[in-house]
């Protein structure tokens, strides 16, 4: 017996899901088993900063931050990773991360958040590397 339980399945269905990821390339927002996750199904609507799930070349599902938006073409990446992803295209997004509730009970609302926090995670890619970059200056002066 072959299962229909597939993300894109229950978002068509339902127009939301709820579940918690697996993997760590959304930290720190978001902690691995312990956050539940909520989308809402995917309207062609998407910003910078906004945190999409998708279906990667590979048919695995990614829940990544939106880096870039170019024409039909959306560059992403994970908060925690050094590298973006393959880009994607629109039709490629199944849904849209709009709140998470911490193991405390604690919800974030993405769709309210403010500015400064939006602009600190949808630039963290940029600041995380950055500060690499910075570090390992400092550490080759040091060691010098």
């Amino acid at each position: 017996m072959q299962s229909n339980y597939k993300f894109e399945n229950v978002l068509e269905k339902d127009g939301e899901l709820f579940f918690t990821n697996i993997g760590f390339s959304m930290y720190p927002l978001i902690r691995q088993r312990e956050d539940i996750l909520h989308i809402i199904k995917g309207d062609g609507n998407y910003k910078k900063g906004d945190i999409v799930l998708y279906k990667s070349h590979q048919e695995h599902y990614v829940l990544h931050r939106i880096l870039k938006i170019k024409k039909d073409k959306i560059i992403l990446a994970g908060d925690y990773n050094y590298f973006k992803d393959k880009p994607i295209k629109k039709d490629a997004i199944l849904g849209k991360l709009i709140e998470i509730t911490k193991k405390d009970g604690t919800k974030i609302n993405l769709e309210k958040d403010k500015k400064a926090r939006r602009f600190f995670y949808s630039n963290f890619f940029y600041i995380k590397a950055f500060f690499q970059l910075v570090m390992r200056v400092l550490h080759l002066r040091k060691v010098k």
